[in-house]
């Protein structure tokens, strides 16, 4: 009979990741941009552009 000689990784390896915040705020900042890039760069539709120019008229800078 074979003896089974596979170790127990679960054993080893770390039950939590501990992360930095500045660490946890560059991912969460860099997937966000990553993923909204694409719709800043889109054109703002012509009735969201007449609600801020009313908007701009009502409250200028």
């Amino acid at each position: 009979m074979q003896q089974n000689n596979t170790r127990d990784w679960s054993r080893e390896i770390p039950s939590s990741l501990n992360f930095s915040q500045e660490q946890v705020v560059f991912v969460i900042g860099h997937s966000l941009r990553s993923l909204y890039d694409n719709v800043l760069a889109d054109d703002v539709p012509d009735h969201l552009k007449a609600l801020v120019h009313k908007l701009e008229e009502k409250y200028p800078l």
